[in-house]
């Protein structure tokens, strides 16, 4: 080995980040989430699904949630309205539902796969609104709700494919008819060749090309509807073995919960929940990350507020200054994930 050359880490060092590219096939016959046993349209990202329902429905609002990632905000355009989150995500107040009207459209969002807006959506719904679920994070849980004409989910959240967005119609709707392009060349090549080294990355160890690429695709991915590509869709069906990878997600969220709960800010998990990570509040957030990526340990933060959000909505940002979430994917054992805790008891905050 030349001695100028990086030390090579060895396969599983890294918790967290994106993942790599599926390359085992999994037990056939596979069980396949509802939206993926059901007529979903296959999309290449999960924010052109809304975009695609925005100019299907042509609603005469479209309400987001006060808490929510910024490529939602971009993927509406036109004027949007707000309704509240609380420090607990939970849909805040009723006010607001007084000035939903018929045509309008709603998204609710299952944060971290919990769903806790279902009172709200059938008000909204008996006023004549279209209710969308936002179940990126949720993709894998057993149902979704029964008030939601739409279902829009984000595959890459939960498994390694270069692309990937699905729009699952309910309650007799229809689904936009309209051929697709292509994923777009200014950013699949470089997500396609992210997922490919990320995996070999996991295998073998080595140089850490592939998150330049994935922050390069990320950048470059547009709202505009495209179609799913071939090689997402056929790994979607027939390299994950999704009642495994939900029996993985749940055990390693109850390890962190008994590791964690002081600091949990979803402690209790429903049956039929699977999660997408291990969300905590805790003070300091910035600098607890820091102490974590010294150790190999990548929480993410979901999210920061975007400046759309209306300035009025203070719980959002409340928490968005606090919060970070723990990897508890099917990637990890419990015993990789004692590492975390470890490094956060170490950090004194439980």
């Amino acid at each position: 080995m030349n001695p100028s050359s990086p030390p090579q880490l060895p396969a599983a060092t890294i918790i967290g980040g994106m993942f790599g590219l599926e390359t085992v096939l999994a037990p056939i016959p596979v069980a396949l989430p509802p939206i993926l046993a059901g007529r979903a349209l296959e999309l290449a990202t999960a924010r052109s699904a809304l975009r695609m329902l925005v100019q299907m429905l042509r609603p005469a609002n479209v309400w987001l949630p006060g808490y929510l990632c910024s490529a939602l905000i971009d993927a509406v355009p036109g004027p949007r309205r707000f309704f509240p989150i609380s420090e607990t995500l939970q849909v805040d107040d009723d006010t607001w539902l007084r000035q939903v009207g018929p045509g309008d459209l709603l998204v609710f969002i299952d944060y971290f796969g919990f769903r806790s807006w279902e009172e709200h959506a059938a008000v909204a719904s008996e006023r004549g609104a279209w209710i969308v679920e936002d179940a990126c994070q949720a993709l894998a849980n057993a149902s979704y709700s029964v008030h939601a004409h739409y279902v829009i989910a984000s595959p890459r959240k939960f498994v390694g494919l270069p692309d990937g967005g699905l729009l699952l119609a309910q309650r007799g709707c229809g689904l936009p008819d309209t051929a697709l392009p292509a994923p777009s060349a200014a950013w699949w090549p470089d997500a396609y060749r992210a997922s490919q080294e990320r995996a070999e990355f996991d295998r073998r160890g080595g140089g850490r090309t592939w998150f330049e690429l994935f922050q390069r695709a990320e950048a470059s991915i547009s709202a505009e509807p495209a179609r799913m590509s071939d090689l997402s869709a056929h790994l979607l069906r027939h390299a994950v073995d999704w009642p495994e990878l939900a029996r993985r997600r749940r055990t390693n969220y109850v390890f962190l919960t008994a590791a964690l709960r002081p600091i949990a800010l979803l402690p209790d998990l429903p049956a039929g929940v699977v999660p997408l990570g291990f969300p905590v509040v805790v003070p300091n957030r910035d600098a607890i990350r820091h102490e974590l990526f010294a150790e190999n340990i990548f929480p993410p933060v979901h999210w920061p507020v975007d400046p759309a959000v209306p300035a009025a909505f203070t719980a959002s940002r409340r928490l968005a200054d606090r919060i970070m979430t723990i990897p508890c994917d099917q990637r990890y054992t419990p015993r990789d994930l004692e590492r975390v805790v470890a490094c956060l008891r170490r950090a004194g905050i439980v």
